[in-house]
């Protein structure tokens, strides 16, 4: 119940131990155009997602070089411990950031979006978190592009969907969105292993202009190029592609993207409505993200204790704070492979820790409250 590595489809598990086909012979490009329409529908493009043998972070960095230069000036929503790291990952290769921090559970909205960009102009990118993992935050892409746009009409956005895809819609040409940027080890329920790179026309425009952009293995162009004979520039990691093969032919069955994002949505709800039920608040009250709940603890210096109790002595994995947030709050995931049952186990769960833990609650109240709001949503 972590937001990542996030539980694997069982129809991934049994692709693992399928015997590879050789990347370069024919039987390998059928499944990965498989792999690839799939792909354009999560993220809501047309065009070609570039599949990287790389975590989310080597996406991300892909983002950036591609789209940009040394000197370029990129204003980074510092929204947590991610957003922070895509303003040093783009200082490592010369470009010119400025950060804009918010507080955790903070809300970072179009008016301050537009007083940033007029701050710092002229602006060649930015860069948006959309789910924060590290706080349960979200941001509202669309209308933050919009402000951002209304002041500096050519700016390039990235945005670092790794955990909002699949959890919350992020429509990459509809919101003319330069790139956005996955991982496997999310909503798209394989292990980890695997960075995703989708852009909008504008986005690869951008990604083939004649600027020196250093790039050679995260070469977009190579993967766009590639992608159109349904192959890959280099070695891909082949076993984890036939796993997202079966991970995201199940999803087609089950719905598509979007019965997952409403799957997140719904559990997130439920997961907010028993931590209101338990007396606890969250962290992100404000702006939510439907991928993940970041919880606080009933006082200070106990959530590093919630978060053993559940994993040594019940065997639920739920995810604590990073850096200075470690003694103070808990972090239950919502995407991907994950669904009521998995939910309703783990309040059950966390309603036995926290009575052990001290905290005065009456047990069963958690789940009720819980079971109330799914009940609601049908």
């Amino acid at each position: 119940m972590t937001p990542g590595p996030a539980p694997v489809h069982p129809d991934a598990v049994a692709a693992a131990v399928e015997p590879l086909p050789h990347h370069r012979a024919a039987e390998f490009k059928p499944r990965f155009a498989a792999v690839q329409q799939n792909l354009q529908a999560a993220f809501r493009t047309a065009g070609p997602v570039g599949v990287l043998a790389s975590s989310g972070t080597g996406a991300v960095e892909a983002a950036l070089t591609n789209l940009f230069a040394a000197g370029d000036r990129i204003l980074v929503v510092a929204s947590g411990k991610f957003g922070e790291r895509w303003g040093e990952v783009a200082e490592c290769f010369g470009m010119r950031v400025r950060s804009v921090p918010m507080s955790p559970g903070e809300v970072f909205g179009p008016d301050e979006m537009a007083e940033a960009i007029a701050a710092f102009r002229p602006v060649q990118g930015v860069v948006i978190t959309a789910s924060e993992t590290s706080t349960g935050g979200a941001l509202d892409v669309k209308a933050l592009v919009r402000a951002a746009r209304r002041v500096e009409p050519e700016v390039a956005i990235v945005v670092d969907a790794i955990t909002a895809v699949g959890a919350m819609p992020v429509e990459t040409d509809k919101w003319e969105l330069d790139a956005v940027c996955g991982g496997s080890q999310k909503a798209f329920m394989v292990p980890p292993g695997l960075g995703f790179v989708a852009c909008s026309p504008r986005g690869w425009d951008r990604v083939r202009e004649a600027r020196k952009k250093p790039r050679f293995y995260f070469d977009l162009r190579k993967y766009a190029d590639r992608a159109a004979d349904d192959q890959t520039p280099f070695t891909p990691a082949t076993s984890l592609i036939l796993e997202l093969e079966a991970a995201l032919r199940a999803l087609d069955d089950a719905g598509g993207i979007k019965a997952l994002e409403q799957n997140a949505a719904r559990l997130a709800r439920a997961t907010r409505a028993a931590a209101a039920a338990l007396g606890l608040d969250l962290l992100s009250a404000d702006a939510p993200s439907s991928a993940v709940t970041a919880i606080r603890a009933p006082r200070s210096g106990m959530a590093p204790d919630i978060v053993a109790a559940m994993r040594q002595d019940h065997g639920v994995y739920v995810a604590g704070g990073q850096g200075e947030l470690k003694p103070d709050i808990f972090r239950i995931g919502h995407l991907g492979y994950i669904d009521e049952v998995d939910l309703l186990g783990t309040l059950a769960t966390l309603e036995r820790v926290l009575s052990g833990l001290g905290h005065d609650l009456q047990l069963g109240t958690a789940v009720a409250a819980a079971a109330a709001e799914l009940d609601s949503d049908g």
